[in-house]
C-alpha cells in the first residue's frame, strides 16, 4: 500500500528545518502520541550535513480479540531509522519491527520525507511511503490499521514542528 501525507506550515523552510533537526523533537512530540506507551530517541547524530536518527516506539493499542493470541507485545514495537540531508531538505526512512529476524520478512515500511519551499515564506512537508504486511486473510484490514497509526504519528509531528518553528 502506497501513501502520501502532506502538511503546510506558515514558516520558511529554514525555520521548519531547524525544528526537524531538534534533538528535543521526540520529547515534545511524545505526549501527542496517545497510542504509544513509549517513544525513545536511540540516535541523533548530525555530521557533514546529514542527520542520522533512530526513534524506538512501543505501541499501547487495543488488539482485536481474534488477534490477541497471536499478536505479542514485541510485534507492537519498532524502530524508525531516518537519514535527513540538509543539502536536499529530504530524508529517507525505514521502519524495522523489533521482532525475531525471521518474522521481519512479513512487514515492510519505508519512504521519503521532503521539505519544499512555497510562496510567501511557507513550507510544505511531503511524506511518501510504502507499507506492506504479508499476512493472509487480514492483510488489507491490518495495513489500513497500521497506516491510521502512521498518519497519527505524522500529524503529531506536524503539530510539534509548528510549535518548535515559531518565528519569535
Amino acid at each position: 500500500m502506497r501513501f502520501e501525507i502532506a502538511h503546510e506550515f506558515d514558516v520558511p523552510l529554514d525555520a521548519l528545518e531547524l525544528a526537524v533537526l531538534s534533538p528535543d523533537l521526540f520529547l515534545r512530540m511524545s505526549p501527542r502520541l496517545t497510542s504509544m506507551e513509549e517513544v525513545r530517541q536511540k540516535r541523533h547524530a548530525l555530521d557533514a550535513g546529514v542527520l542520522d536518527r533512530v526513534w524506538a516506539y512501543q505501541a499501547n493499542v487495543k488488539v482485536p480479540v481474534f488477534a490477541q493470541k497471536v499478536v505479542t507485545r514485541e510485534m507492537l514495537s519498532w524502530e524508525e531509522q531516518s537519514s535527513y540531508t540538509l543539502a536536499t531538505h529530504s530524508a529517507s526512512w525505514v521502519v524495522v519491527p523489533q521482532v525475531k529476524a525471521e518474522w521481519r520478512k512479513y512487514f515492510h515500511a519505508a519512504g521519503t520525507y521532503r521539505l519544499l519551499p512555497l510562496a510567501s515564506g511557507r513550507t510544505r512537508r511531503v511524506v511518501e511511503g510504502e507499507l506492506t504486511l504479508k499476512v493472509p486473510v487480514v492483510q488489507s484490514v491490518a495495513e489500513r490499521a497500521i497506516l491510521s497509526e502512521v498518519r497519527k504519528t505524522f500529524e503529531a509531528e506536524a503539530e510539534t514542528l509548528r510549535d518548535l518553528a515559531t518565528l519569535s
